[in-house]
């Protein structure tokens, strides 16, 4: 038997996967065919670190001030209210007023003095936040080097390096160096002692009202004159009293004359006496301190001649 050759069977496909295929391709082409969507580039964000403070009128009315007229400005924006009695708010005030004073120094325009306000706050905020010395010392230098943003797109880039390494060097002088005294003096409770002192002040009555009272008030001058003279009340005595007081009335003992030896005379004689004595005593003690002084000064004074001859 000879061999025989079956036939290849054709895979028949169904329409329903051809229709398939031929979407796929169609929206494949179609996608291909689009040119790919732009994005929109973002706003820019308007820079407003200088404003955080005080605003632009603000900042540039104080850059035109003397130091005198400057700090009592401050007291009233910032505000520190009772500098003469709140140690914080007057070390407060007086801190920006340097700060100012140095930015009129250096001829700062106002965003870039505006700017400083703003970091020394930053730094201010952090000391009073318990932060340590190497804190704020690398959060100044990321800022003013612009590695760091104080707020989302916002950076301190309005200085030139040489201004950036002036304002560096007042931060050391400044915070930096005396950061205990800083720390101390803005975290420190201050103590406070209420004074009071009361005064009784005598003022002139009212206009218009009696002082003393109206004379229709007063105590008639009949009835003054009834008490004035009523006679004393007399005390009713008994028998028995009087009897007694008539026995000792009879017991009384003669009064004893006086004694011839003590007059005044004698008296005025007897301290005059006395007095001499003291008085003599008292001078030859005197007399003899005075020469022993004396004596002991020429000593000396001719022991100071010897030495200088």
């Amino acid at each position: 038997m000879g061999d025989t050759k079956r036939p290849r069977s054709k895979t028949q496909r169904s329409p329903s996967s051809n229709s398939l295929k031929t979407d796929r391709q169609r929206s494949q082409s179609k996608a291909d065919a689009q040119t790919p969507d732009v994005e929109p580039e973002p706003e820019p964000i308007e820079n407003v670190l200088p404003w955080e403070v005080f605003n632009n009128d603000q900042i540039t009315e104080l850059m035109a001030c003397t130091p005198t007229e400057m700090l009592s400005k401050l007291c009233s924006l910032l505000p520190s209210p009772n500098t003469h009695v709140s140690l914080k708010n007057s070390i407060k005030a007086d801190l920006y007023l340097l700060l100012l004073h140095f930015a009129q120094q250096q001829k700062f325009s106002v965003p870039q003095s505006g700017a400083l306000l703003t970091l020394y706050r930053h730094v201010l905020n952090m000391v009073l936040e318990g932060k340590d010395l190497m804190e704020l010392v690398l959060e100044t230098s990321l800022l003013l080097t612009g590695k760091k943003e104080l707020k989302p797109g916002m950076k301190f880039d309005f200085y030139s390096p040489d201004q950036v390494s002036k304002i560096s060097d007042y931060f050391s002088r400044g915070v930096f160096q005396h950061f205990k005294l800083y720390r101390f003096s803005m975290l420190q409770e201050q103590d406070q002692t209420i004074i009071s002192l009361e005064k009784i002040v005598h003022t002139l009555p009212p206009q218009g009202s009696f002082d003393p009272p109206p004379l229709a008030e007063a105590i008639s001058e009949h009835d003054i004159e009834t008490y004035l003279n009523a006679p004393p009340p007399e005390s009713v005595l008994s028998v028995e009293e009087v009897q007694g007081e008539e026995g000792e009335q009879g017991t009384e003992e003669p009064a004893e004359e006086p004694n011839p030896l003590i007059s005044m005379a004698n008296v005025q004689t007897v301290l005059d006496t006395v007095g001499t004595e003291i008085m003599d005593k008292f001078t030859k003690d005197m007399k003899n301190k005075c020469t022993e002084k004396e004596n002991q000064y020429m000593n000396r004074l001719s022991k100071v001649k010897k030495a200088i001859d």
